[in-house]
């Protein structure tokens, strides 16, 4: 009698193994999820620069390691940058004037930012600005 139970849920324990087996993810089947390039338009090709009006940049703050993101136009000023970044990471101390801080750019962190963002080299991705407080 044992074998005779055994056999049909083994049988049952192998099919529905099989059954699961063949099935497909609960995403979807593989080529759906895979387009090859002829299925992909590419309209622009990027190349640097800026031609947006509207960029998303990284605001940083490496010597507590602190960052946030914020959306800013070319002519976005850098004090309204420092001021709304500040605010941001929670560093908007009143007795700490603005002043005390300096903005430069990411990847060149010899010249201090100043005027517009659009005169210091923004461009449509990427971009980050690295606060450090330097008291005065």
């Amino acid at each position: 009698m044992a074998k005779a139970i055994v056999m049909p849920a083994a049988a049952l324990i192998l099919a529905s193994f099989a059954l699961l087996n063949s099935m497909s993810a609960f995403v979807g089947t593989q080529p759906a999820l895979r387009a090859s390039r002829s299925q992909v338009a590419m309209e622009v090709e990027w190349h640097g620069g800026l031609n947006r009006n509207v960029v998303e940049v990284f605001f940083t703050a490496p010597a507590q390691g602190e960052r946030t993101r914020m959306v800013v136009t070319p002519d976005t000023t850098i004090d309204q940058i420092l001021k709304d970044g500040r605010k941001l990471l929670g560093f908007d101390q009143e007795w700490i004037p603005d002043s005390d801080f300096t903005l430069y750019n990411g990847e060149d962190e010899n010249t201090p930012l100043k005027g517009t963002i659009g005169d210091c080299g923004l461009v449509d991705f990427g971009y980050e600005v690295h606060m450090y407080f330097t008291p005065k």
